[in-house]
């Protein structure tokens, strides 16, 4: 319909967003019925209030990533699972492993495995609803992806063949073992983490969702390579727990003078949080010069859409920004393969590059422009604001000379 109103590609990507964004955000609200049900309003109301203020988990939930479609099925099988109904949990939680991410089974095993520790799920249930779940969502994810491929494939066995049996994950970067701990839960969480060790003595109920999150956050550390969006699914756990202790400090708020103070703190890491995830959202905004290029490029060349013109993109281009949904002018050709020689690139009409490469094209290839991304952050006390965000060049696009004759 956008299409035949004669919408651009990049209204496609905003409605897909907008659709994909509310999967999740429903799915969070039948999670957080759960969490009601379970552990009370309070904890239901700060579990808003903390998801709300922080950035990450917002910022992912309209991102076309696998792990953010993983999130409905995961978020719709703990609410299964809260609500004590095992075999809605294992076939949901089976979905989001067998169809979107193979690692969630470390995440939603450990559940399991406390589930089937207690007695509220038999080995023989467990085994008849994976045998289901099995014949229903892997020819589902082999014929709607072999489709869309173009070749018989199951996309997460292949997924977890190149990570676990290659291992070459790492291949894409590595980071220490500890990262998840000190670098990711503290700018996903913000102040909200310092409630989370308090949880299992303020309630030993947050027990239950404390282990899964730890289990599944320190066997995936063992991998070399990591990401934020890797263990995006535990921070509305995590966020749980935290909500359970806050609700306490809350609901105890007139007990005493410290009481008092404490919750006045509570209502004031929120501001903290805020002022954080609009910092980040800042932030956010100059890590993706693959997407201002590519814009960028379109309104150089606005002159030039019915020109075939052919244009490469660079792999750091491709990871911040370009998608299908950007490349809007039908009749350009646009190429993402990698690892090209110099004498291949050099046939294209228009590059956009990273780091020394145009060096090479000084003398075929014209400077069209540049994008900046995001560098750092420096400390300038005698300045105001106290914070300076730093870019550097990122993206440059060039244009072959001859095309101008």
């Amino acid at each position: 319909i956008v299409s035949m109103l004669g919408g651009s590609k990049f209204i496609h990507q905003l409605i897909v967003r907008a659709v994909l964004a509310c999967m999740v955000l429903g799915a969070f609200r039948v999670y957080r019925s759960a969490v009601r049900k379970r552990f009370g309003v309070e904890v239901s109301t700060w579990l808003t209030l903390l998801t709300l203020s922080q950035f990450h988990f917002m910022f992912y939930s309209s991102r076309t990533l696998p792990n953010t479609m993983a999130l409905v099925p995961v978020l719709l099988s703990l609410s299964f699972w809260l609500n004590s109904n095992p075999t809605m949990f294992i076939f949901t939680a089976a979905s989001s492993i067998l169809i979107f991410r193979g690692e969630l089974a470390m995440f939603l095993g450990a559940v399991l495995l406390m589930e089937l520790l207690v007695g509220k799920v038999t080995i023989l249930r467990v085994v008849v609803v994976g045998l289901v779940s099995l014949c229903v969502w892997v020819p589902l994810t082999v014929a709607v992806d072999s489709f869309f491929w173009g070749r018989l494939l199951w996309p997460e066995a292949e997924v977890m063949y190149f990570n676990l049996v290659l291992n070459k994950s790492s291949d894409w970067g590595v980071q220490p073992f500890l990262w998840y701990f000190y670098s990711v839960l503290p700018r996903a969480l913000g102040s909200s983490i310092l409630l989370i060790p308090l949880a299992p003595i303020l309630d030993r109920r947050t027990i239950i969702l404390l282990f899964p999150c730890i289990t599944f956050i320190s066997l995936y550390s063992l991998l070399p390579h990591k990401e934020l969006r890797f263990i995006l699914y535990t921070f509305p756990v995590l966020n749980t727990a935290a909500a359970a202790s806050a609700a306490r400090f809350w609901i105890n708020r007139s007990k005493s003078l410290f009481s008092r103070l404490f919750s006045l703190a509570l209502l004031g890491h929120l501001v903290i949080n805020l002022l954080a995830s609009s910092s980040l959202l800042y932030i956010s905004s100059l890590n993706y010069p693959g997407g201002q290029a590519i814009r960028l490029l379109h309104q150089l060349e606005a002159e030039n859409t019915n020109t075939p013109l052919t244009v490469h993109l660079d792999n750091l281009a491709c990871q911040t920004g370009v998608s299908r949904f950007t490349q809007e002018v039908p009749g350009w050709l646009y190429d993402k393969t990698e690892q090209l020689t110099i004498q291949e690139l050099g046939k294209f009409s228009h590059l956009v590059l990273a780091g020394d490469k145009p060096k090479s094209f000084l003398e075929t290839h014209k400077f069209m422009g540049q994008v900046d991304s995001f560098s750092g952050v420096k400390f300038n006390y005698t300045h105001f604001p106290p914070v300076i965000v730093e870019t550097k060049p990122a993206l440059y696009l060039l244009k072959k000379i001859k095309d101008e004759s």
